[in-house]
């Protein structure tokens, strides 16, 4: 605990300096999204863009499919065809005022729990590197959990239209206010890199606030020629404030564990991530994608699921709603193909076969008091139109 907390203090102070520094150093270099967007020629501000314009529909019409608890309704019951659940627009600004000090500033309009698109702030922070391969950044930071993190909101990055659903819900949280720390060293012709993090997170559902305090975590990617293999494991203390009641639950400890790891040579690429996480109840995820890029097409396949969640001792006894809500099991297989038309600049069109466990409603969202859809199906289609700048 010294330890994390030590770190804390040392990367806000050493951010702190290195503001101070900027003013008086040179110009380096620069990039938008993490080598995302690059400029060959060092300037001190680069200003990018990413967006998406999607548009979903579900066959199932007594519940909303929806991408992510924050949203608040999506396509199927609330309406046939719904574009909240993949579009949005971002704009990022990096300065680089030192060859050793970066800022970065990623502002996002997207759909929101309160039924709007006004923007918010995913990142915000400043960076120190001590050296290429060794750095700490204090603000709002990505969080890596997932092998598509750092560019979840960004669409044009990954094959799909949007990371498998049944995976990526797990873990809501997209980014921590606190400080990380990055260390990347060479094992032969592998590389490794390790970050460590602490920080905290508050999200807004539709009829909840939830928060997390003292979130810590620690991530190992090894890369080696096209092959990339992640472990993760964060740890968190959370609460939620209801909105309908205005009661704040308990703090509860959640414990996630994730796994991934991809191949891509070029032509084709498989990848593949699993994930653990442990509340008031236990549950597992994962998925399977593969791919192949002919030309501008790239067709791709995906399986997905999440397990049951099965109740953990020391907590109060399971209510009819809890229950409820701890199944959430549900599978799904997809099927797609981006074409990639014009320069930064992609079309996507994706089926989603989703198949709902025996004892689940899965992920759907607003269906009606006392609605039973166990073991059914819905099929879900979507187009969007992928861009960065």
């Amino acid at each position: 605990m010294k330890v994390k907390y030590s770190l804390s203090v040392f990367c806000m102070i050493a951010a702190w300096l290195s503001v101070a520094e900027a003013a008086t150093q040179a110009v380096s270099d620069s990039s938008v999204n993490e080598g995302l967007i690059n400029r060959s020629e060092p300037t001190l501000f680069t200003l990018g863009g990413f967006g998406t314009l999607g548009v979903s529909h579900s066959s199932q019409s007594l519940g909303d499919y929806i991408l992510d608890s924050t949203l608040p309704k999506g396509a199927g019951r609330s309406s046939s065809w719904s574009m909240g659940n993949d579009s949005r627009i971002g704009a990022q600004l990096t300065a680089n005022p030192t060859s050793t000090v970066s800022m970065v500033l990623q502002i996002i309009s997207e759909y929101q729990s309160d039924n709007t698109y006004h923007p918010e702030i995913e990142w915000a922070n400043v960076k120190y590197a001590f050296s290429p391969n060794t750095y700490i950044r204090a603000g709002r930071i990505a969080l890596p959990t997932f092998l598509n993190s750092d560019s979840r909101k960004v669409g044009y990055s990954y094959p799909w239209i949007h990371p498998p659903v049944d995976l990526y819900r797990v873990v809501s949280i997209t980014n921590s206010d606190g400080v990380d720390a990055n260390y990347r060293f060479e094992i032969g012709e592998a590389g490794n890199t390790i970050k460590i993090l602490n920080g905290k997170n508050t999200i807004k559902r539709p009829t909840s606030i939830s928060t997390s305090e003292d979130m810590w975590g620690v991530f190992d990617t090894i890369d080696y020629g096209a092959a990339l293999f992640r472990i993760g494991y964060q740890k968190r203390n959370a609460s939620s404030y209801s909105l309908l009641t205005g009661i704040t639950g308990a703090w509860v400890p959640n414990i996630d564990l994730s796994v991934g790891g991809s191949y891509d040579p070029g032509n084709w690429f498989v990848m593949s991530e699993w994930i653990q996480r442990k509340s008031t109840t236990k549950l597992s995820a994962m998925y399977l994608s593969a791919g192949v890029r002919l030309d501008k097409f790239t067709p791709y396949v995906t399986y997905s699921n999440n397990g049951r969640g099965s109740f953990l001792p020391g907590f109060p006894p399971p209510t009819v709603a809890s229950v409820l809500s701890a199944s959430r099991s549900q599978s799904t297989f997809t099927t797609g193909m981006r074409w990639d038309f014009r320069k930064n600049t992609d079309l996507k069109l994706q089926y989603d076969n989703v198949k709902l466990s025996d004892n689940s409603n899965g992920y759907l969202a607003n269906l009606p008091a006392n609605t039973v859809l166990f073991g059914t199906r819905l099929h879900v289609i979507s187009a969007v139109v992928d861009f960065v700048f």
